[in-house]
Order: C-alpha cells, then structure tokens, then sequence
C-alpha cells in the first residue's frame, strides 16, 4: 500500500532530530511504499533546514498557519496515499510499527483508523486502546488500564487517538480535524465519534508500538488547569455538536447546574471556566449541528453500546448492531 508517515512539527527542532530517525528507520523496514513527511506549523527555519541537512530522504512541507492537528487537513487534500499515519514531532517509534496498521486497512473496507499501543518514553504503557461513555449528562473517553492488564495487548477496537493511521478519503470524507477545537482537545474524539456513527471502525492494533513524551508543548503553554479548561471547554462544543439522543441530551441539562456548582464548591474551577469559554462558541456549534449530514448507520446509544463490553472485538461481527444500547458509565 501507499502510505504517508506525516509527522506535524512545532517548537524546537530538539524532539524532532531525536524522533525521526527511529520513523526512517521504520520506513526502511516496511514492506509498503512509505513517504516519510515533516509538515512544519513553525514560522522558524529550525525543522526545514534540519532535515535538509540530516534527513534529505524525508518530505518537507510548511502549513500556511498553524492550526495545530488542524493543519493535516489542507496537506492530506493533496495526496494521493491510501493511508496516512499522522504523528507528532515527540513520537518515537518501533521498526515494524507501519506494517501492522497497513495491514488492517487491507483486510477490511470499513476501517477508519487505527492506532497504535503508545508508551512513555520509559517503556510504560500510555494509552491507544480507548473507549467512550455518557456519564451524569456529559461525554467522556478513557484509555487507561490499570498495571499490566492483559487487554492492553489484544487487538480490538478504539474510541480515539491523538495520532494513528487513517483510510486517507475516509478522513477527507468526514472533513478531518475540526477547527471548532482549536487550540485542541477532542478534536481527536470528534472526527473518530463521527466515523462510528457513519458506520466505519477504529481498531487498536498492539502489534504497531509508539513511544509518546506527551503534551509538553500544551503544558508549557496552558499549564496543567489551562489545559484543562480548554478540554472541559471542548467536551461542552463536544456535547452541543454532535449529541443528538433525547435522553442524554435531558441528562446534560438536569446534571450541568449541580455539576457547575460543585466543581466551584470543591475548588476546582476549571469545569465551570470551560462552560463560560464554550458558551460564545456554542452557535457556531449548533450551525455545525445542523450542517452535519445524516445519515447514519449507529445512534448515539449504538456507539457508545459497542464500547460497554469487551466482546465486541476487532473481527467484523455478523450483526453489528447486536450490541448493548445504554449508555456507558464503566470503570
């Protein structure tokens, strides 16, 4: 297959340079045509001429202006790769990574994404295997799992991943990354929530492993309640978007106020500063609710039913929608 390793760029060239020899090297090892491409989001000429230098064997390309995941979009609309791996500049990777996750886009013409086991840098197990639930009137997606649980190194399906491969038209399709999110935070679980419902599949495949620093360029920025408040801002454009169940709609009404409320009596108030920074966002939501266009193959309740058992695995069922239908408040 025709796959595209797109590794998007920002800050220093530090992480880049000692990143990306571990994805050329993964290149070389693949048995697909694999284009290696840093997609640079700096102003600066640090990456560019890094690269020019060190890795002449890699595709440069400068986005317009930086819309952070949001600038994968524009690139991916000129390529023409069956699939796209979409990482970022702190993401090490193990030889045989590409292969795997190729493998499952040939298998099946339903897959949308799929992401890799991710560790720390350390070796600990960091996410990549997700899922996602409806509790007390909001959305939510988790991806941890305790100590060394065994479903860590089982194919099977995924909510959403930052980064991972992708069925190149079927991200295009879906519009990609949406912009409603920036600076970023469920932009992520947006675009994955919208494939399930149009009846595509997330799979995670633990065979490709990845080794993520993680978000040290969002808490250098935010810090650690910053970064908070945008992803409780984004969860409520996430809520006002794309839910459209009448009864966990009536449940994120009944819950908000006592929600809001006790996360100032407890003294955190991230929760109810996000709710005041989504609130001038939330028309250009709703027009984005009324855009989206149907129709769809799961309901809200169907996606989020799929998620409630491990026995949905990553094999085709024979009757998909043969699944739990309540919403999901595990672990």
């Amino acid at each position: 297959m025709d796959v595209n390793v797109i590794i998007l760029q920002y800050g220093t060239a530090r992480l880049l340079e000692e990143c990306l020899p571990s994805i050329i090297a993964a290149q070389e090892a693949s048995l697909n045509n694999v284009t290696v491409t840093v997609l640079d989001n700096n102003r600066d000429e640090s990456a560019e001429n890094l690269i020019r230098q060190k890795f002449p064997s890699v595709t440069y390309a400068r986005a317009p202006i930086n819309k952070v995941l949001c600038s994968f979009n524009d690139y991916v609309k000129t390529l023409s790769d069956e699939v796209v791996i979409l990482l970022n500049n702190d993401i090490k990777v193990d030889r045989g990574f590409i292969d795997p996750l190729a493998e499952c886009f040939r298998h099946a013409d339903d897959i949308f994404f799929v992401s890799s086991k991710s560790c720390r840098f350390d070796g600990s197990y960091e996410g990549g295997r997700s899922h996602a639930f409806m509790r007390w009137g909001i959305f939510g997606s988790d991806n941890s799992y305790k100590g060394a649980d065994p479903r860590i190194e089982r194919k099977n399906i995924t909510f959403a991943a930052g980064f991972g491969a992708f069925d190149r038209k079927k991200f295009l399709e879906l519009g990609g990354y949406d912009e409603l999110y920036l600076p970023g935070r469920l932009e992520d679980a947006d675009l994955c929530f919208r494939a399930w419902k149009k009846g595509y599949r997330s799979l995670y495949e633990p065979r490709s492993v990845v080794y993520h620093k993680g978000a040290e360029s969002f808490r250098r920025e935010f810090g650690i309640s910053g970064t908070l408040v945008i992803n409780f801002r984004n969860t409520f454009l996430f809520m006002w978007k794309n839910i459209r169940d009448p009864q966990y709609l009536l449940s994120h009404i009944i819950f908000l106020m006592p929600r809001l409320l006790l996360s100032l009596l407890k003294g955190k108030p991230e929760l109810f500063l996000g709710f005041l920074q989504a609130i001038p966002l939330g028309s250009r939501a709703l027009k984005e609710r009324r855009c989206e266009k149907g129709p769809y193959a799961r309901s809200d309740k169907d996606v989020f039913g799929i998620f409630l058992s491990d026995n949905y695995t990553a094999e085709k069922p024979s009757n998909d929608f043969a699944v739990s239908s309540h919403a999901c408040c595990h672990e």
